[in-house]
């Protein structure tokens, strides 16, 4: 477990260490690492090892780098050189690995607002199939001492490289344990069929696709420069769920359920896309949930979907919204804070006094990384319309996909103002003047641009495939395209 000290009143806030740097896509990349690495490791030794999703404070995984792979995809020097390269790769043409490399770069995490190229451990690979999913990573200084080490792998390591070269390491660097919650709440799930079918669905996107993609991927992470010799133990003790104080965890669950479990009418790679913009939602609205309990709030906060394309006051609204939401954060961030220092007068403990006094302050980095991680996750995924500037809340296709497989059951359809109306009901989420009736909102924006934004939102449905108007005017919502 990584030290958490810097992170406390973040942690005891919100449950889990949310920070700018592991936000939006590396959530979802990280709860499915854990999930294939559990399932790898529960294949090797059934009896030793928990299988996916199975209760208990400790789990082994196993963790595979995929950093040959991403090295290929990013064009970064091999260090173990061609000799080692070449029992990975036919090198008698060099039309191999350029076509290795095209192939590997289309298949990378795109992450919005990212102004270069990153280096290959920051670059990660879409988890299309089970044996794309892979484990974060960095690079580590080979040393003198690895070529005396007690541990085959690091004598063999030191064999391939000179001492003090940087080499792939597989640990964590980029994911910083909201992937971890969301495996959590997944795996506490109370409902026995719900997750015994969140299982199973899980289970297919995880497991050996045995497709051309899979088993290139596979071959190539038998070449990896690092790798797990037997599955580690982690733990997710340390992060707390407040299901009892937010709702976002059983949404979570629900919607997971309702998307992974599509495999008779969803592609797989169209499940794990829909999986990928869901999850990081569910925790973002987590933190904002109680971040607005901190400060007294008792209801669920409204959020206003804008999907014109001018600037209305319905669009000023939602931009309101936003910026009060990354206000309530931070207050709630300065609250927790002081309440802590509380906790301590008089231990004389001055270090974690002066530890806690950082996040009393309105900025600074201490605040700012759990904020962005806020808005950088919504940003992420297209719950907002872009990642700087003017913002507003709304929902890009790929989100909206992800929302709607996980709000309308498989083989089910519904009216578009009830699906609306479950959408306030469920998450807040106002498009529509019905909704806003119901919704604070209803103060704030003319009827009017509410009328015209839902009618912009069916026409949204329509256009991905997920709504159906039909001649007597009734317009049929479902979870996936016909």
């Amino acid at each position: 477990m990584a030290d958490r000290s810097k992170a406390e009143v973040v942690l005891r806030l919100f449950g889990v260490n949310l920070e700018q740097q592991g936000r939006g896509f590396y959530v979802p990349l990280e709860m499915l690492a854990l999930a294939r690495g559990i399932y790898l490791a529960h294949q090797e030794d059934p009896e030793k090892f928990a299988g996916l999703l199975d209760n208990g404070a400790s789990t082994a995984y196993k963790r595979t780098s995929h950093d040959l792979a991403r090295r290929i995809a990013t064009k970064t020097r091999i260090v173990e050189g061609d000799e080692e390269l070449g029992k990975a790769v036919e090198l008698d043409s060099p039309e191999t690995m350029e076509t290795l490399h095209a192939l590997f770069s289309s298949l990378l995490v795109e992450i919005p607002g990212r102004r270069s190229q990153p280096s290959w451990f920051g670059a990660h690979i879409y988890p299309f199939v089970g044996e794309l999913i892979h484990y974060d990573a960095v690079e580590r200084r080979i040393k003198q001492l690895d070529a005396f080490s007690k541990s085959p792998k690091k004598r063999k390591q030191a064999e391939k490289v000179s001492a003090g070269t940087n080499a792939p390491s597989v640990e964590r660097y980029l994911f910083r344990d909201g992937g971890g919650w969301a495996y959590k709440v997944l795996r506490s799930d109370p409902d026995p069929d719900r997750k015994e079918a969140t299982r199973q669905g899980l289970a297919d996107l995880v497991q050996d696709s045995g497709t051309p993609l899979g088993n290139l991927a596979k071959a190539l992470s038998a070449h990896d420069f690092d790798y797990d010799e037997v599955p580690v133990e982690g733990s997710d003790a340390g992060i707390d769920l407040y299901e009892h104080h937010s709702p976002w965890p059983d949404l979570l669950r629900d919607g997971t359920r309702n998307i992974v479990t599509r495999t008779a009418t969803v592609p797989r790679a169209k499940r794990t896309e829909s999986l990928m913009h869901w999850v990081p939602y569910c925790l973002a609205r987590h933190q904002l949930h109680l971040a607005r309990r901190k400060l007294g709030a008792t209801d669920g906060e409204s959020i206003l979907l804008d999907f014109g394309n001018d600037s209305t006051p319905l669009r000023r609204e939602s931009q309101k919204n936003l910026t009060s939401f990354r206000n309530d954060i931070v207050n709630a961030i300065n609250i927790q804070a002081r309440e802590m220092i509380n906790e301590v007068e008089g231990e004389g403990d001055e270090a974690r006094k002066r530890r806690y006094e950082r996040f009393t302050k309105e900025a600074g980095n201490a605040v700012d990384s759990p904020r962005a991680f806020f808005s950088g996750t919504l940003a992420a995924v297209g719950a907002l319309n872009a990642t700087g500037g003017r913002r507003h809340f709304t929902m890009k296709p790929p989100m909206l996909e992800g929302l709607v497989s996980a709000t309308v059951p498989q083989g089910t359809e519904m009216e578009f103002d009830q699906f609306c109306a479950l959408l306030y009901e469920k998450y807040r989420l106002v498009v529509e003047n019905k909704v806003a009736a119901a919704s604070p909102l209803a103060y704030e924006v003319d009827p009017s641009f509410l009328d015209h934004n839902g009618k912009a939102f069916r026409e949204k449905l329509a256009a991905i495939g997920l709504l159906t108007q039909y001649s007597d005017a009734t317009s049929m919502v479902r979870g996936e395209p016909r």
